[in-house]
């Protein structure tokens, strides 16, 4: 109600050298009333308790088709891609779906200029829904992405339902790589399970140029994280971008 949220994006990038489009995840900011940044994980918490969830996306969504809709075409011919977070909440709002299409609909955006984000676990509590909404999206042309992949105990059951396009390697497995035999091994298995189904992977929480290094050699393609880039105002990396 008072417009205390705020974006910000941590870029996301090619870890094998391909040649790419600047890309990006939008994540939520929130300041109190005194203009202090509050931690995601305090208002994002309080906000699922008290089922504000949804109505948070919504502002997202907006703010977000609002905000690249004023440089669309320069952001467009650059090649960018925006990756927005869906929660769970969402998922389970059955009016969320309509609400989505609408919006992209009328905003005109070019699909590839926006992904979408579910974490496995929600994906896998409303599975229904969720198929639901990443085959809309798919048949829409946007990329979705399987956030925190390997966190759940049924990603492989239900992988081959999701049409989704993307597996982002859940940072428990990303952050052990370093003299972690078991952690290597399963990160190479997620990378040549994703390879075979036609994925594209992103590794979070590359957190150092050791762990970058050990990523790209498993051929992971993506990595994000505070080593790559930290989170920046949307308004200011949009200005860097474009000029």
């Amino acid at each position: 109600a008072e417009d205390r949220f705020r974006l910000e994006a941590q870029p996301i990038v090619p870890l094998n050298g391909a040649v790419s489009g600047p890309k990006f995840e939008l994540l939520l900011r929130m300041t109190d009333e005194s203009g202090d940044s509050v931690s995601p994980e305090k208002f994002l918490s309080a906000a699922e308790r008290y089922q504000l969830a949804p109505a948070i996306d919504r502002w997202v969504v907006r703010r977000v088709l609002a905000t690249l809709g004023e440089r669309t075409d320069d952001l467009t011919r650059l090649g960018a891609c925006f990756a927005v977070n869906i929660s769970g909440q969402s998922l389970g709002d059955q009016d969320f779906c309509s609400f989505l299409e609408a919006e992209l609909r009328q905003s005109g955006l070019p699909a590839r200029l926006l992904t979408f984000e579910l974490t496995e676990t929600a994906a896998v509590a409303n599975i229904v829904r969720a198929e639901s909404l990443i085959r809309r999206l798919r048949e829409l042309g946007f990329g979705v992405a399987l956030d925190d992949f390997g966190r759940g105990l049924s990603s492989l059951t239900y992988l081959k339902t999701l049409p989704v396009t993307t597996l982002k390697i859940d940072g428990s497995f990303v952050r052990d790589v370093i003299g972690d035999d078991r952690s290597q091994a399963m990160l190479s298995a997620i990378v040549q399970l994703a390879h075979a189904m036609g994925l594209a992977t992103v590794a979070e929480c590359v957190e150092s140029e050791q762990i970058q290094d050990i990523t790209r050699r498993l051929g992971v393609e993506y990595g994000q994280g505070f080593h790559i880039g930290r989170p920046t105002p949307l308004d200011q990396v949009i200005a860097s971008l474009v000029g």
